[in-house]
């Protein structure tokens, strides 16, 4: 188990793509607005340019419609280029899937030491026979993760937005909505660094701009649940335990 990951993406200066459709709707908030690939069977390359030196240990490719068991990635960048260092290795796209899970919709998520780089390359292959690849956000940055993980008592919970309202013969008037996940933590034991880039993130999205929270960014099944991408709700101030001490809540409504 790996402590919990929380990022607060680069800005991007500019964005680009070999082929396919909607590049920029990767940089929107709205995972619903998509870069569709033209092709398969070959490589697309997503670039990123940040404009200037940024520290990059995360990065996440949300929303993949379609990804085939087969499908590959991956990452390169540099400080002069695009191809100047890999970053991750060609590996499947679709993060692991819990028990029996298979949804239509997955994510890609690489998570590993801390790289400096101007220019950041993702590249995807969806297998031949397939129908192509969709993607709704890419984001990349230096991740916050504490020292000490999570305290216990975390949890997730599932937000529908339908209505439904009892009728007098004793059934339900329902108009659907969505269901999204959402998912409530604390975070103990926070040393005064820890607690200011808290802060630092907190004052940067506010609850109005997204945020990627990760509950374990392991390699292990289950994953795709683990991963929440959305806006925080409800921020609470800090508690101060003691001189060195401090306790946090947090609570994050996925964005679907």
């Amino acid at each position: 188990m790996a402590n919990i990951l929380i990022l607060q993406p680069s800005a991007v200066s500019t964005i680009a793509v070999s082929r396919g459709s909607g590049a920029a709707n990767l940089l929107t908030p709205d995972p619903k607005e998509i870069w569709l690939d033209g092709a398969v069977g070959s490589a697309a390359t997503i670039d990123l340019d940040f404009g200037f030196a940024v520290a990059i240990d995360t990065v996440f490719l949300g929303y993949v419609i379609g990804p085939a068991a087969g499908a590959t990635w991956t990452i390169t960048g540099g400080l002069s280029g695009y191809a100047e260092t890999v970053l991750k290795a060609g590996g499947a796209l679709r993060v692991a899937d819990s028990a029996g899970q298979a949804p239509s919709t997955s994510h890609g998520l690489w998570t590993g030491a801390s790289a400096t780089v101007r220019y950041l390359r993702v590249s995807v292959t969806q297998p031949a026979g397939n129908t192509p690849l969709s993607a709704g956000v890419v984001m990349a940055g230096a991740c916050f993760q504490p020292a000490w993980n999570k305290e216990w008592g975390s949890g997730r919970g599932v937000i529908d937005t339908g209505v439904s309202t009892r009728l007098p013969g004793g059934g339900f008037a329902n108009v659907p909505g969505a269901r999204l996940g959402s998912y409530n933590w604390t975070l103990g034991d926070l040393s005064s660094a820890e607690v200011d880039a808290l802060y630092a993130i907190a004052q940067a999205v506010g609850e109005t701009s997204p945020v990627l929270v990760i509950e374990d960014p392991a390699a292990t099944v289950g994953l795709r649940n683990r991963i929440h991408y959305g806006l925080f709700k409800g921020l609470r101030p800090f508690e101060r335990r003691n001189p060195k001490q401090t306790r946090w809540d947090f609570k994050i409504e996925e964005w679907i």
